[in-house]
């Protein structure tokens, strides 16, 4: 006579476990917790290594000690501004197309309007980041979501933008 693997009661007529409530103990994927040794339900799929928060807080707290959390987060910020789809370029992930115009009528197209203006500062009257918000907000008001309309920064005006 078979045994269940859960509770070791002789087997019924399902054939891998005496009762549903044992079948839905053997079917369950459970994982054990690397702080505390209990066990959790977890997907095969799930990265989860702790149970709770506070045995998570803990797991963080001795990888921190170990120095092993910083050699990867070193790893990933020496990397970013590298990374073309990250870092000051014009392949940056969300960068957009633009097209501004200067207080001279001059026209310019850049693609990432942030590292344009970086690399064209001198034009500019005030800060990257002021040329930044003015333009912003300019592009805001073209689309309807400033009460306080803006159609120009200093002179610079935004003639379009989009991917």
């Amino acid at each position: 006579m078979k045994q269940c693997p859960i509770c070791d009661n002789p087997l019924g007529r399902n054939k891998y476990a005496c009762s549903m409530e044992c079948y839905s103990k053997l079917k369950s994927n459970t994982k054990e917790c690397v702080i505390c040794d209990s066990p959790f339900p977890s997907p095969p799929s799930s990265d989860r290594i702790t149970c709770s928060r506070s045995c998570s807080t803990e797991n963080r707290r001795r990888l921190a000690a170990e120095g092993k959390s910083d050699k990867g987060l070193e790893k990933a910020h020496k990397a970013l501004p590298d990374n073309p789809l990250t870092g000051r370029f014009e392949t940056h992930v969300n960068a957009k197309e633009w097209v501004i115009q200067a207080p001279d009528g001059k026209i310019y197209k850049c693609r990432n309007l942030k590292n344009w203006l970086r690399e064209h500062s001198d034009l500019l009257d005030g800060t990257v980041n002021q040329a930044w918000d003015g333009l912003s907000k300019i592009k805001y008001s073209m689309q309807g979501k400033r009460k306080r309309n803006a159609i120009q920064w200093k002179g610079w005006r935004l003639i379009s933008w989009g991917d």
